[in-house]
């Protein structure tokens, strides 16, 4: 009976859970894992077919997904999935909470059967596409364009839609509230989620960093989305151009036949230090990355928190990030900033030559962690909004 007299509320605009693909998915699993005592939770889970299980004591709802070759179709399968929700579960569910401007569109058909709705547009999404309008041959312009326009209006749509949208960082809270002024923008962040404990062996670690035929401390690292707005040619650049005797390791969803995948490809292809890998989902070996590279290297462009920042700022290396204010806004003083190839490389080897304070950047780290992403705080903000939400029905 306990169970049954919790509110109800369904997350839409990820993959599934456990997560596999990205940020959206780490925190959605972060977030019910924590929460699922006070609310039951339907989340979406791509698949071949209709089917409801548990996982975790989350209800999730799988449903077939329409795919390109290298990925899912946000708008479409979040439409369907929502009206599965309103077909199945339209007298449960009282809440909405939909991720990403993608799914826009799906919050209409909540809106009209009279739900509460809650939407977090992520970054600015219209921009990523202008920076990879510039990789695409020149035929596919057209298209982009035309994507870029759809994506602006979904933006306006999820500020326009929804009871209260949801920030992730002050910077996309102020972007939203100067361009659509929407009724109400409520700023949330996300938690840095933990990869290894402190028990797992100085062995294992080793055993770990000779499978990529690495040393700790050795290299430079980025886990990243194989993206132009996250300017991984940016990076490779600027590392050929150091006069550095390290590896850079860049570990991410390259496609061979993703044309910025290819100018990667191409970028890399005469330097034996450069390693490009492909995604790594086991949450230790990832660890292990992460803890012994000698510096981060995080070159996003467009968005707000990113989750994969915020893991690495767990492990208390140096980052060298972008000099973007999304940036700035995390990790403050516990960051080295460059501005393009020239200053990355710059900066790169004035970090090898000891004239940073890494005392600073590591206490500043551990404090923005402690503080503002802490996936215990950010639980309950998120459970105020959810009762605050609710209690306007």
């Amino acid at each position: 009976m306990v169970e049954l007299e919790k509110p109800r509320i369904a997350i839409i605009g990820l993959r599934g859970i456990p997560s596999k693909y990205g940020g959206t998915e780490t925190f959605v699993e972060e977030l019910t894992s924590r929460l699922k005592d006070a609310f039951k939770f339907y989340v979406m889970h791509e698949d071949t077919k209709f089917f409801e299980d548990e996982y975790n004591r989350i209800i999730r709802v799988h449903s077939p997904a329409i795919e390109s070759k290298s990925t899912s179709i946000p708008s479409i399968n979040d439409f369907t999935n929502t009206a599965y929700m309103l077909a199945n579960h339209e007298k449960d569910i009282e809440l909405f909470y939909f991720l990403g401007p993608d799914s826009s569109l799906a919050a209409i058909l909540a809106r009209l059967r009279g739900k509460k709705v809650l939407i977090n547009p992520d970054g600015v999404e219209w921009r990523r596409l202008i920076k990879r309008s510039y990789f695409v041959p020149f035929y596919l312009f057209p298209i982009y364009f035309a994507t870029i326009i759809y994506m602006y209006f979904m933006e306006y749509l999820s500020c326009k839609l929804p009871d209260i949208v949801v920030a992730d960082s002050l910077g996309i809270k102020e972007h939203l509230e100067k361009r659509h002024k929407p009724r109400r923008v409520v700023y949330i962040t996300y938690g840095a989620r933990e990869l290894i404990s402190s028990e797992f062996s100085v062995e294992e670690e080793k055993e770990i960093l000779s499978r990529f035929n690495l040393e700790p401390l050795g290299y430079y690292l980025t886990v990243a989305r194989i993206v132009a707005e996250n300017n991984i040619h940016m990076e490779i650049e600027g590392f050929k151009k150091a006069n550095s005797t390290k590896k850079l390791v860049i570990v991410g969803n390259f496609n061979e036949k993703d044309p910025y995948s290819k100018y990667l490809f191409n970028l890399a292809k005469d330097n034996e230090n450069i390693l490009l890998l492909d995604p790594i989902y086991d949450k230790k070996v990832l660890g292990v990355l992460r803890k012994n590279c000698f510096a981060y290297i995080h070159a996003y462009e467009v968005g707000g928190t990113n989750p994969s920042l915020l893991e690495q700022m767990l492990f208390k290396r140096p980052v060298l990030a972008y000099d973007v204010p999304f940036n700035k806004e995390v990790l403050q003083e516990g960051g080295i900033y460059f501005k393009d190839a020239e200053d990355l490389a710059n900066k790169i080897e004035m970090l090898e030559r000891g004239e940073f304070d890494l005392r600073l950047i590591k206490k500043t780290q551990i404090k923005r962690i402690k503080r503002q992403y802490n996936w215990e705080k950010v639980a309950r903000e998120y459970e105020k909004l959810f009762n605050i939400a609710l209690k306007s029905l």
